[in-house]
């Protein structure tokens, strides 16, 4: 330091030490620099003064370990941290990075090659050759990487690397569906689904399309029904002691639904979590008699409110006609609609099953026609940058490791978006 001396007990309020260990950039051209170096005071000589001096910085040192924590990604930012990215900060800022470039936009004549790379990584194991065509393609540790995204589905940038892998990679895909402890994976999403009302949308987007991606797969849908889960603690409704995955799986996706009908009203939520069931119902087995009566349920409440999706939500009802050769023409739909209004409103669940039952009976066969298996596929929209780089981005900004960011500056994403 300079000419201009200050005493010990002076530094507290010293308002260039103040200005060091704010939080306002300070340009690399700002006078402050030289007026800063002009300061000094008195080395401290004896362990009073070392006291002294301690006690008088105490302020200023913790700010600056703040900072300090920020350039080694340590924990502080723009707002307070989930504990993962307490725990692993390294790896969140790393997970940030990474999906930031792999978000990208692609050059007018080059592909992004960091998307490029998250779509053909295969695993360590894979033995085969790669591409001459790909040169951003590499080998890592499957096994190492689905437990770690297993572990964080709590965190917004961990389920969004797992749609990605999952939409994007193929050589991921297979090896997650031949998991047999899928349950490991399925059961962090579903959780995340049934606090939604905890979860901001996108984050309840993207663990609603990775169930649609996995459900797209026939061995998937039969697997989860052989999976037994005992005592599903987070599950409030009701007492679930043994319960499958499968049916489990039915109850958080209908109960999304009825949040969404009363809550949210969000088409694209609504579309996405009936075509999940859809694609599950031609291989529906063994159900809990919980889930059994949440999906006659919604069935009732569909077949009153929303006519136009009757044919999705009654492709879980072919099991009880007693034949998977025999599925629901339109006039089925009518038939069985017809009954249940001539029944009266509010019915009960088991009064309903009765209904259907009854009808089953008396259902024309005659008229039966072959009915195509009701299977969707999910789909990016035409410009999916318009969502995902926000998205990034916001979590980047909502990042406990992230470096400082004005908010007046924000021109991207809305402050509500993260």
């Amino acid at each position: 330091m300079g000419a201009n001396s200050s005493s010990i007990s002076e530094l507290p309020e010293n308002e260039y030490l103040k200005k060091l260990s704010g939080a306002e950039p300070i340009s690399e051209n700002d006078p402050f620099w030289n007026q800063l170096l002009s300061f000094s005071f008195t080395t401290p000589t004896n362990s009073a003064d070392l006291k002294l001096l301690e006690e008088a910085t105490i302020s200023v040192c913790k700010s600056l370990a703040g900072l300090w924590t920020v350039f080694t990604l340590g924990g502080v930012g723009s707002k307070s941290s989930p504990q993962l990215e307490q725990c692993s900060p390294l790896a969140n800022q790393s997970l940030l990075l990474l999906l930031v470039l792999a978000n990208l936009t692609d050059a007018p004549d080059t592909p992004n090659p960091y998307r490029q790379a998250i779509m053909s990584f295969k695993n360590t194991q894979d033995n085969t050759a790669f591409s001459s065509s790909n040169p951003h393609a590499f080998q890592i540790n499957f096994n190492s990487l689905y437990t770690a995204l297993c572990e964080q589905q709590k965190s917004d940038q961990a389920t969004l690397l797992l749609y990605m892998l999952l939409h994007q990679n193929g050589n991921v895909r297979t090896y997650v569906l031949a998991r047999t402890d899928i349950e490991n994976l399925v059961l962090p999403i579903l959780e995340i689904l049934y606090h939604v009302e905890e979860r901001n949308s996108h984050h309840v987007y993207m663990a609603l399309i990775i169930l649609l991606i996995l459900t797209e797969d026939d061995g998937f849908n039969r697997s989860i029904h052989e999976v037994i889960l005992k005592n599903i603690t987070w599950y409030a409704e009701r007492v679930l002691t043994e319960i499958s995955l499968g049916s489990l799986l039915i109850l958080v996706v209908i109960r999304t639904i009825q949040y969404n009908m009363t809550r949210t009203r969000d088409k694209y939520l609504h579309t996405n979590c009936l075509a999940a069931l859809a694609n599950m119902s031609a291989q529906f087995r063994s159900l809990h008699q919980y889930a059994a009566q949440r999906i006659i349920s919604l069935f009732s409440l569909l077949s009153k409110k929303h006519n136009k999706v009757l044919e999705q939500a009654t492709q879980s009802l072919r099991g009880s006609l007693g034949s998977n050769d025999s599925p629901l023409p339109d006039y089925v739909i009518s038939f069985f609609s017809s009954r249940l209004e001539q029944a009266g409103a509010e019915l009960s669940v088991e009064r309903v099953l009765e209904i259907i039952k009854q009808g089953a009976v008396a259902l024309p066969k005659d008229r039966l026609r072959k009915f195509p298996e009701l299977k969707f596929k999910y789909v990016e929209e035409e410009q999916p940058e318009e969502f995902f780089i926000p998205y990034v981005w916001s979590l980047v900004y909502n990042s406990a490791v992230a470096l400082y960011w004005n908010p007046h500056d924000i021109q991207l994403f809305t402050m509500d978006s993260g």
